[in-house]
């Protein structure tokens, strides 16, 4: 099984539930910041500072699973979003994706889902910053792959069609699967 399921992806798709649900489960810790998006931080270093975080954990416990609630593709695709400076260059992201054995599940839904969800973040995002925030996943995505062939694939769930529990179960067989298909 993985030592990093990371999930991804949009606001109100159920991560932190799923997160949840495979931790009950006795699938892994969860790393999760309550803080997203502090006030008044310089955010760069804000998300720099969680990935050595992270990295401290992993090295700490060798043995262990953890489920990473947004990771290194929230980071990619929400520096673009805002025009910041990205909090790492592609020498981290290579040599974090080779020091860990990752399986990255990235959920998504329809705006309309989104909204019904009742989004709490400080930003509600419209169809159309919804739709652009969709596609710079899209785009991270084929980046993360393009750059390390050793996430053999990224499982992308579509959580307007898939209940919490329906994904969860997903997720669960594919920890155990070397071929991960979408969903």
């Amino acid at each position: 099984m993985a030592k990093l399921i990371i999930l991804e992806g949009l606001s109100r798709t159920g991560k932190t539930s799923i997160a949840n649900d495979l931790c009950d489960n006795g699938l892994g810790r969860i790393i999760s910041l309550k803080e997203k998006m502090p006030d008044g931080c310089d955010l760069t270093s804000f998300y720099k500072g969680t990935f050595f975080s992270y990295d401290a954990f992993f090295r700490a416990f060798p043995n262990e699973t953890f489920i990473l609630d947004r990771s290194i593709l929230s980071e990619m695709v929400y520096s673009k979003f805002f025009g910041r400076t990205r909090a790492f260059d592609n020498t981290y992201l290579t040599e974090f994706i080779e020091s860990h054995d990752i399986k990255l599940f990235y959920l998504w839904n329809d705006h309309l889902d989104y909204m019904k969800r009742g989004p709490k973040d400080r930003i509600i995002y419209d169809a159309k910053d919804y739709s652009r925030l969709k596609n710079l996943f899209g785009q991270s995505i084929i980046e993360l792959e393009c750059a390390n062939t050793l996430i053999p694939s990224i499982c992308t769930i579509d959580t307007s069609k898939n209940n919490i529990k329906q994904t969860t179960n997903f997720i669960k067989k594919q920890l155990w699967n070397k071929t991960i298909k979408n969903q």
